[in-house]
This record gives C-alpha cells, sequence and structure tokens, in this order.
C-alpha cells in the first residue's frame, strides 16, 4: 500500500494531460502499457533478491554486495535525489490544481507560501510517528486513493458511453488523431517522438513500484511478505495507469487539458466539467490534493530511508545513521557483546555491509518460547535482525525513526517556495525532469545488479553441485531457495527491461538535435497572465540539459567513489550465496481489523 501511495499521485492526476498533449491518446496508452510491461520484469527481479536477502539495504546494498560498492554509492544517492526533488513537485503540482480550480489561473504569492507550508508540515508530521502509525496512515490513505481512480476511471467510461452527463454518446471520436506532433515537428517523425517523449515520462510515473524493496527493514517476515508485494502491486500500477490514461484519452482532447501557452489541467476535472457534472469537478480537486499529499509523505519516507542505508554503509556522513528511539530502552547485563554495548546500542552493531555481520544472538527455540521479564541470549544460536524485536521486548520503545535522514531529506521539499519566483521556476523545473532521468538511471543499476546476482547464482549451482561437504550443499540448498521466488522467464525479463531503460534513457532527449532553434527561452508577445509574464520556457537546451546532464554525473559519481575508496568489482566467485545473517522462519498473517481491512482482503487489494 506504500507502493501504491507512492506511485499514485499528480503523476497519474495531472501528469496524464501532459502525456495526452505530448503523445496523444494512442501514443500515451501505448507508452504506458510498455512501461507497464517493464515494471513487471522489473518488480520480479528485485522481489526474488530481496527474498534471499531482506536486511541489506535493498538493491542499495545488493549492488555494493554483488556488484561494485561504488555502483551502490552512485544508486542510492541517485534514487535519493530522484526521491527528494520529486517532493517539491508533488506539492508544486497540488497548488497548480488549486489554482486551476479554485483561482481560475495562478494562485497569489501569499496563499502558495500558506498551501505549501501546509502540505510540507503535514507530511514530514506523519513521517515523525512509529513505522506502525506511518503505516496506518499511508494504508488508509493509499486505499482512499484506489477507491478514487476507480470511481474516476467508471465515471470516465460512463461520460464515453453516454450514461452521465449531457454530451452523449462519444465512443472513439477523441482518438483522433491518435498521435500528437512533438515540438511542432509534423508527420510520422513527430509522432513517433511524442509517443517516446511519454515513454519517459512514463517511467517517472511508475517510478516507484519496487518500494517495497526499500521498506524491508520495517516489514514483518520481509523474506516472504517483500516478493509477495512486489509480485501484486505492479499490476494494480499498471491496471489504474493504463486504466486511467485510456479513459482520459476517450473523454478529453488534449487541447482541452493542455492549452496553448498555459499549464495544464486534471484531464479527469476537466471531463467532468464539460460534461456539466457539477459534483464530481470538485469531489475530485479534492482527491487529487489529498493524493498529492500522500505522494508527498511517501516521498520523505523513501528517501529518508535511502539515505539511512547510505549512512550505514558509510556512503554519507555518520549522523544520519543514528536513530531516535523513545523511550530509550534501559540496559540489559544480560546481553552479551564484546564490546559492552547496552540495549540502546542494538541498532548499532548491525553492520549492513556484509550478510555475515547481520548476526544477533539468541536463546534456542525453548527458551524463547518460556516467559519471561527479562531478555536471557546467550551465544549458542543465531537468529536475523528481525528477531531482535522479541528478544528486547521489554526495552523496546514504541517510537524508533531515522529522525536525521527524515528531517534533512523533508528540507528539499522547500525548493517548493520557488514557484514565487520567475527564475528559481524555470531552475527548479530543469532539477525535476532531471529526476526522470535519475528514476530510470536507478532501475537500469537495479537490473543490472539482478542480471550479475542471476549470474551468481548460475556459476555457484554449477561450481558446488555433485560435492559432499557441508558448505557446498548449503549453497546449492540456499540457490534451490531463490529458485522458489524465480520467474520462469528469468534472466530474459530483466534484460529486455534492462535494453528498454537504457534505450529511453539513451534516446529520451534526441528531439532536440533536429530542431534547429537553440534558445535557452523563447519571448511571447502575447504571454497568459502568469507571473512569468514574458517569458515562456520552450527550445531544446532546457530538453538537452534535463535529459542527459544526470547521465554523466551518474558515471563521475561511481568513476569518483572507485578512485578514492579502490573498490574492486565484485567477481562470480567472491559472490556469497550462503544465506548466512538471514532467517526464514515465517510469521503467520495476522487477521483483518476490521471491515474495510476484510473487503479488501476480499478483493484480493491486500
Amino acid at each position: 500500500m506504500i507502493s501504491i501511495g507512492g506511485v499514485i499521485g499528480t503523476g497519474l492526476f495531472v501528469g496524464s494531460a501532459q502525456a495526452l498533449h505530448n503523445g496523444g491518446p494512442i501514443g500515451a496508452l501505448f507508452a504506458y502499457s510498455i512501461i507497464g510491461s517493464v515494471v513487471y520484469c522489473l518488480c520480479v527481479s528485485i522481489g526474488e533478491m530481496i527474498a534471499f536477502m531482506p536486511n541489506v539495504g535493498g538493491v542499495v546494498g545488493l549492488a555494493g554486495l554483488y556488484v561494485d560498492e561504488a555502483l551502490g554509492f552512485a544508486l542510492g544517492w541517485s534514487a535519493w535525489y530522484n526521491w527528494s526533488v520529486t517532493l517539491p513537485t508533488e506539492i508544486a503540482a497540488a497548488i497548480t490544481v488549486v489554482g486551476k480550480f479554485w483561482y481560475r489561473g495562478e494562485v497569489p504569492t501569499r496563499d502558495t507560501i500558506i498551501f505549501t507550508c501546509i502540505f510540507l508540515c503535514t507530511a514530514l508530521a506523519i513521517n515523525l510517528l512509529s513505522s506502525h502509525r506511518y503505516g496506518e496512515v499511508e494504508f488508509y490513505l493509499s486505499s482512499l486513493k484506489v477507491i478514487t481512480i476507480v470511481i474516476l476511471i467508471v465515471a470516465g467510461l460512463l461520460i464515453d458511453v453516454g450514461a452521465i452527463g449531457n454530451r452523449g454518446p462519444i465512443g472513439i471520436k477523441n482518438w483522433s488523431p491518435p498521435f500528437q506532433p512533438y515540438l511542432g515537428i509534423p508527420g510520422p517523425k513527430g509522432y513517433f517522438l511524442g509517443f517516446w517523449a511519454v515513454m519517459m515520462q512514463a517511467g517517472f510515473s511508475f517510478f516507484g513500484s519496487e518500494v517495497p524493496g526499500i521498506a524491508a527493514g520495517e516489514v514483518i517476515d520481509a523474506t516472504r511478505n517483500v516478493p509477495r508485494a512486489l509480485r501484486k502491486v505492479w499490476i494494480r500500477i499498471t491496471l489504474f495507469y493504463v486504466g486511467g490514461i485510456l479513459v482520459v484519452g476517450l473523454i478529453v482532447r488534449p487541447s482541452d487539458v493542455c492549452p496553448p501557452l498555459q499549464s495544464c489541467n486534471s484531464p479527469f476535472t476537466a471531463a467532468f466539467e464539460y460534461a456539466n457534472i457539477r459534483v464530481l469537478p470538485t469531489i475530485t480537486t479534492v482527491l487529487i490534493i489529498v493524493s498529492a499529499w500522500s505522494a508527498a509523505a511517501s516521498d520523505i519516507y523513501i528517501s529518508s530511508r535511502f539515505l539511512f542505508f547510505l549512512a550505514r554503509r558509510h556512503h554519507a556522513p555518520s549522523f544520519l545513521a543514528s536513530l531516535l528511539k523513545y523511550p530509550q530502552p534501559s540496559s540489559s547485563p544480560s546481553v552479551e557483546s564484546t564490546d559492552s554495548e547496552s540495549d540502546d546500542d542494538i541498532p548499532s552493531v548491525i553492520d549492513i555491509r556484509s550478510p555475515q555481520s547481520l548476526l544477533v544472538t539468541a536463546p534456542p527455540a525453548a527458551e524463547q518460547a518460556r516467559p519471561s521479564h527479562k531478555p536471557n541470549i546467550p551465544s549458542q544460536a543465531t537468529v536475523s535482525v528481525y528477531d531482535v524485536e522479541s528478544i528486547v521486548h521489554s526495552v523496546k520503545p514504541w517510537l524508533v525513526i531515522p529522525v536525521w535522514t527524515v528531517l534533512f531529506s523533508s528540507s528539499i521539499g522547500l525548493l517548493a517556495f520557488t514557484s514565487t519566483q520567475t527564475s528559481a521556476t524555470q531552475a527548479f523545473s530543469w532539477l525535476s525532469s532531471a529526476a526522470s532521468v535519475a528514476s530510470l538511471q536507478s532501475w537500469v543499476g537495479m537490473l543490472f545488479t539482478y542480471i550479475r546476482w542471476f549470474q551468481g547464482t548460475v556459476y555457484a549451482e554449477r561450481k558446488y553441485k555433485g560435492m559432499d561437504d557441508e558448505g557446498a550443499q548449503r549453497v546449492i540448498h540456499e540457490i534451490n531457495m531463490i529458485k522458489e521466488n524465480r520467474h520462469k522467464g528469468q534472466p530474459y525479463l530483466a534484460w529486455y527491461a534492462f535494453g528498454m531503460c537504457s534505450l529511453i534513457l539513451i534516446t529520451s532527449g534526441w528531439s532536440v538535435f533536429i530542431n534547429s532553434d537553440w534558445q535557452i527561452a523563447v519571448v511571447v508577445d502575447n504571454p497568459p497572465p502568469t507571473r512569468a509574464t514574458g517569458t515562456y520556457v520552450s527550445g531544446p537546451i532546457p530538453i538537452f540539459l534535463s535529459s542527459y546532464i544526470p547521465l554523466p554525473l551518474f558515471i563521475l559519481l561511481i568513476l569518483g567513489y572507485k578512485l578514492i575508496k579502490q573498490t574492486r568489482y565484485v567477481k562470480l566467485d567472491d559472490m556469497q550465496f550462503t544465506g548466512e545473517g538471514v532467517e526464514r522462519e515465517e510469521v503467520p498473517d495476522g487477521e483483518p481489523q476490521n471491515f474495510w481491512e476484510k473487503f479488501l482482503q476480499m478483493i484480493h487489494m491486500i
């Protein structure tokens, strides 16, 4: 549900208008369908790795263990940048929706500041709650989003067939023309470029489907639940996006939602207004604003966890790896530790740099079953990090959050205040566009990590097959368990997604090379009544910079880290598949707590 909450936001409710404007109804539908297939391949790939090792910091830790520490460094910072910059983007988009609907134009500067403060402070507030409470808030907000998009899709279909509204049956009249010329380029070339431009936008809209892999450290029985969530969530998101873009393409024209020289409006709101349905536009606008706020809260959660994992792997300042715990756990002399650490230091002894270090001593099963007020922890048995909660139950604080990473990541949301300044708005627009490239870079890094991981499992199986010693048999046993979560189409699914993402990255800005007007901005004689009076951001240079500048920066991060740290590319022979530090004891699924959870479980939403 966090994945749905983080993905379904203004990218669907507002960004679909830009998709129609660039690619037309059919071009946008094709692009979103293709990216949906890429997301499926990505999710099954990540799910397989997380099922084996859920406690190393997600894909950041996996990239460091099975590819190169430098890739994990670059991948983590790239992903953090993307989610951090997405936060003010969501806030700015929500304010745009407010202005379009209630102000019929731009929101005044004072009101923009007020709305920005409200969005940012409330999103930060729920991230300062415990993981349990934050999860509950996101669960219900995500449920509200699911209801919203289902209602909007159904209402849109009813409008299309003429069942509601006063427009009569529409059918597929708005599918002519099926594609839109991009940058004013006529003919098939312009149509194809428009379709390809939507591919980049769709990739950014879908970014976040892999979030369960990032939240694995705070999930009960992550070995089973995270892969299961990844296998299910992709189809929901794909159906919502593909269904949504199909409906808006049927009931509105690109010119209805993106008038010339003006910002785009939500196609759902435009459709309901055009059909003269008085109640739905207001309800839709409110729900879009709530969705944007929920997505902003998810942005803070995900970016803060990326930054926390980076700090724990010594890729970021060490103070960012600290945890705020309340109440402070009391010391327990029964806990054996070579450094005489207290219970308060338990998180600090967990080193996620290697799977072998993810060990905590725990009593045998018989002693664990015996009730006790104080933990008695001999050193004969080992359990996973996730059993720490049961071991130190008597001293467990109810609030444990990486407070510094939450505050630092949420501070990037202050960029949303730049919407009151013309030049800053242009710069922020370029940063947001560059975040789209950063999101695809992250996917490329994750998929490459899986490809190396797959090759490592095949190599280890061939190497140890037929050996009788205990270590070899353990590796074969672990690989057989890995295969239980492996899709039959691997590694071809991963190669397909890797190729598509790489191709989109390389070609995302090629449209600028056929545009001869290389100017940073175009002066408009009769500009729309906006704060950016006299200037309309256009031309090839901003597109070129936002499309290609992040690529060399990503490579520089990798090369710079390798140069300073002298890291080595992990060879297949050096990859470890012993399963040390990972306990796979299954926890029974909890029963639904209320009618709403029973309903969602009945329709297979959870």
